[in-house]
């Protein structure tokens, strides 16, 4: 996957994740959700939690993790995307 490639989907993975906030803040508020392709993975307790689902879950370990809260989180890596070491 090309740098572009990964920027579109994080990008889009984002613009997804700003559009479903105000109802996943209902259900999910204070977790952390698990995102691929504009799809909603999963929601987890801790950002390292949905990070290994990820790994887990994803073999090529491209996805976005954010916090589902009113306040933004400084995620650093996380908060754009996780993607493998062989970038």
């Amino acid at each position: 996957m090309s740098y572009s490639e990964k920027r579109a989907e994080i990008d889009s993975n984002l613009e997804r994740f700003l559009r479903l906030l105000p109802s996943m803040m209902a259900e999910h508020a204070e977790q952390y959700v698990l995102l691929r392709h504009k799809t909603v993975i999963g929601y987890y307790p801790t950002a390292i939690d949905a990070q290994i689902a990820g790994n887990q879950q994803l073999a090529d370990h491209m996805f976005s993790i954010q916090h589902v809260g009113e306040v933004a989180e400084e995620l650093g890596h996380y908060a754009y995307a996780v993607h493998s070491r062989n970038r």
